[in-house]
């Protein structure tokens, strides 16, 4: 018979008394009760904030100093911030683990089994940022909106020129570079002098020139123009906003993150923007996480669990944090393009084993531990190379081969 040497299970103490808050759009139902089953209250409101605010009186007249919600879409922010700001400790947990017997649904019935949950201390919390972090993750994740808006609109600029035989794309290697850009300005305004055009070109694209003057030469219609001009302005607009965004995400990490942007910029792979994001998501306080892989399981890098009778079989990686989860993957993808690095050597086994994606988001879970860490200690991470993954293989198989050596020996 197996012993299990985990982590030890962790009892919550009971409350005396707690709220269960049922959230909805238009409607909030609350019920309170005490852990003995008197005092129990139930009662309906609204959704305006001023109805939010007699939520919190009715809580204080009743003395709860606990409540319990559930993290429905966008609903519950409103709520949170105005019950805690009067001092109630609020729970927001993960409607998946709370759900309700099936065939025994309402929402009083639901607020019911929610102050139950709390009252026996049933309920696992979500993760709640501080003031400063969801500031920056609103920046961050406002950012990442105008980047996937400013990527459309230079489809949409290249779907314009592609549709009227102006090959620039076969020429300049993206629409994104200053060349291209002025190009598409003059075109937008008129201008057919293909020497004009061509006289745009900056750095290596100027040795194509001939090959520029082929592809400018296109048939634009007046009404493209038109909608070219319409795409610029698009374009220069959420270029502003992203630039103005930029600005107020390095305000804040400098505030409050300087130290931690710094540790976490020295990680291969990891860049400014990445770190940003890593900073705003995760924030730098890893005590709200107990092991590096309790951190990587919240961002969904973790592979999931599916075991029966002894048998596993194969998963997925969990469902997590997909901000978190998408920067940590193109961080891993930049870490094994450095030469001569230890996540290149790691990629370059992994992927032997296994399909190049799977592969890669192994990478991302390990640099998430490594995220852990420095952030915990609050070091500056030190590549150690190739050298120091060979080093550590050759511990591997030795300890491998004493082990078939001496199976019943303790290594």
């Amino acid at each position: 018979m197996k012993e299990h040497s985990g982590v030890d299970v962790s009892i919550v103490p009971q409350l005396d008394k707690a709220c269960g808050l049922d959230m909805h759009k238009d409607k909030i139902v609350g019920f309170i009760s005490g852990k003995d089953g008197t005092g129990q209250q139930l009662k309906e409101f609204g959704t305006f904030t001023c109805e939010l605010r007699q939520i919190r009186e009715w809580l204080q007249s009743h003395q709860v100093e606990h409540c319990l919600m559930e993290s429905t879409g966008i609903y519950w922010m409103s709520l949170y911030a105005i019950l805690t700001e009067a001092g109630i400790h609020v729970t927001v947990a993960n409607p998946t683990h709370i759900k309700q017997v099936p065939k025994r649904k309402t929402d009083r019935k639901d607020a019911k089994w929610l102050c139950t949950l709390l009252l026996n201390g049933l309920v696992r919390p979500s993760f709640m940022p501080t003031a400063e972090q969801r500031v920056l993750r609103d920046h961050c994740r406002s950012r990442l909106f105008y980047m996937r808006q400013q990527n459309k609109t230079q489809n949409r600029l290249l779907k314009i020129l592609e549709s009227n035989n102006i090959k620039l794309r076969s020429v300049i290697s993206s629409i994104k570079t200053k060349s291209a850009m002025d190009m598409i300005r003059l075109l937008a305004v008129g201008v057919t002098d293909k020497e004009q055009l061509a006289g745009c070109a900056r750095g290596q694209v100027k040795r194509k020139k001939e090959a520029l003057i082929k592809a400018l030469d296109g048939t634009l219609a007046p009404h493209h123009l038109v909608q070219l001009q319409m795409l610029l302005q698009d374009f220069d607009h959420v270029q502003s906003q992203l630039s103005t965004l930029e600005l107020m995400i390095i305000e804040i990490t400098q505030a409050h993150y300087s130290l931690a942007y710094e540790c976490l910029d020295s990680i291969t792979g990891i860049a400014g923007r990445s770190a940003q994001i890593i900073l705003s998501e995760a924030g730098n306080d890893m005590s709200r996480f107990s092991t590096a892989d309790h951190l990587t399981a919240w961002c969904g890098l973790a592979p999931g669990n599916n075991e029966s009778a002894g048998k596993r079989r194969d998963t997925s990686v969990k469902k997590g944090n997909p901000y978190l989860k998408t920067a940590l993957v193109t961080a891993a993808w930049a870490a094994v393009r450095v030469k001569d690095s230890y996540w290149r050597a790691l990629f370059e086994r992994l992927r032997k084993r296994m399909k190049v994606q799977k592969a890669i988001v192994a990478i991302a879970r390990r640099m998430l531990k490594v995220v852990h860490k420095t952030l915990d200690t609050l070091t500056i991470y030190q590549e150690k190379g190739i050298a120091h993954f060979v080093d550590l293989q050759a511990k591997a198989a030795l300890y491998h081969r004493m082990k078939q050596q001496w199976p019943s020996t303790e290594l």
